[in-house]
């Protein structure tokens, strides 16, 4: 047991060490284990406490203020991807390996702010699986549903934590291009669920979505295949551009599922 407490206080240890000194006072980051309780506390309220809680009772009303969140959620996401192409005018950005800069330099400060936008998007995310719960949609509380919403909030905080910036910003910038299309596209659902009904909308954001994970495949992998060393961590883009191939498989799996079935395959399932 002392060998294990002493292993998890080196390892802590160690990851504060390597923390960047830039962000150690914004919040949400100044411990390490804070967004890892978040995402705990997410897992344990959406499969397990809350729909226990819910199941002897009606499913919550939510419909003026589920319009209000999906509107905020497209005015943040267009802002925050409005920043992100203001940046990209501004600077000097190599789309073929972007090096990584830890300085106080305007650039990297800019990296750094736009980063920690995007983070906090991501742990807004996370309510969108609440909402579920609260409305008793648990059929949309799958496992690509909830895998992803945790992964990116972990990821999102790791990242502003130690890599803040270089060759991840593009991957930060087209997802929240991506979520303010799909957030407008929740917002119609609700608001005027007749302009949707039967449209193609949601496939088209589906492929939208498998376009960022491509395009993310070959951002990452372009500089392992070429050879170039511009100063980012090598394995990160491996595990990166490895998550997105994952990423891409499962949207295409539910692609394929949702509306590339035959109607009398679809008719057999239901």
């Amino acid at each position: 047991m002392a060998l294990i407490i002493r292993s998890i206080y080196s390892g802590y240890s160690y990851l504060v060490d390597k923390t960047d000194e830039r962000v150690v006072e914004l919040p949400l980051l100044r411990s390490v284990w804070t967004v890892p309780l978040i995402t705990g506390a997410y897992l344990y309220f959406v499969l397990d406490l809350g729909p226990k809680l819910m199941a002897n009772r009606k499913p919550f009303e939510m419909r003026r203020f589920l319009c209000a969140y999906n509107l905020a959620q497209v005015a943040a996401n267009v802002w925050t991807f409005a920043m992100g192409v203001r940046y990209l005018r501004t600077y000097n950005f190599s789309f073929v390996c972007q090096p990584l800069r830890l300085d106080r330099s305007d650039q990297s400060m800019d990296e750094m702010h736009l980063a920690y936008a995007y983070f906090l998007l991501k742990i807004l995310d996370l309510a969108d699986t609440v909402f579920f719960v609260l409305r008793k949609k648990q059929s949309h509380v799958t496992f690509l549903h909830v895998y992803h919403h945790t992964i990116m909030a972990l990821s999102a905080s790791l990242f502003l934590r130690y890599l803040s910036g270089g060759h991840c910003f593009m991957l930060g910038m087209l997802n929240t291009f991506v979520h303010a299309v799909m957030y407008f596209y929740f917002f119609l659902t609700i608001y005027r669920p007749e302009a949707v009904r039967g449209a193609s909308w949601k496939r088209y954001v589906t492929l939208l979505q498998m376009a960022q994970f491509a395009y993310n495949v070959l951002h990452f992998f372009r500089p392992i295949v070429l050879g170039v060393d511009c100063g980012y961590p090598r394995a990160v883009m491996w595990f990166v551009g490895m998550q997105n191939i994952f990423m891409l498989l499962m949207f295409s799996d539910f692609y394929r599922r949702a509306y590339l079935r035959t109607p009398k395959a679809a008719a057999h399932a239901n």
